[in-house]
């Protein structure tokens, strides 16, 4: 077995391809906030995290749980602030910092996560602690 094809290796890597480019859509949609013509980039790329989680899964069997609701996202979050534009394509600035701001602790977590594993594996591959 490959030590760079563990599973939380290639979930983690995945990650932050996706946190980087849903960095890039906000920073786009932020630095032309004050463009009348421009239609506002979809920063959603959930979609690509479940499809790599659900193809490690898949991969890997499925995860061992104690219960089953420990993996239970709860219901979708909806936002309190009024959405003037009914097409989705105007940029709300405040919306756009919130989420740029949460893709930063996203993207910093996970790359924690990435350096404990590679300590870790630095860790048995050295014998010391």
């Amino acid at each position: 077995m490959k030590i760079n094809n563990l599973k939380h290796n290639l979930i983690l890597k995945r990650a932050l391809n996706v946190y980087q480019k849903q960095h890039e859509a906000i920073s786009k949609n932020i630095k032309n906030v004050n463009k009348d013509n421009f239609k506002r980039v979809n920063t959603d790329f959930t979609h690509d995290l479940t499809t790599a989680a659900s193809e490690l899964q898949y991969q890997h069997k499925s995860l061992k749980t104690n219960h089953e609701r420990h993996l239970d996202e709860g219901p979708p979050w909806e936002s309190k602030i009024p959405n003037k534009e009914s097409d989705g394509t105007e940029v709300n600035l405040a919306i756009e910092m919130a989420e740029l701001a949460e893709n930063q602790i996203k993207y910093e977590f996970t790359t924690r996560m990435l350096n404990r594993l590679y300590r870790g594996i630095s860790t048995s591959i050295t014998g010391r602690v």
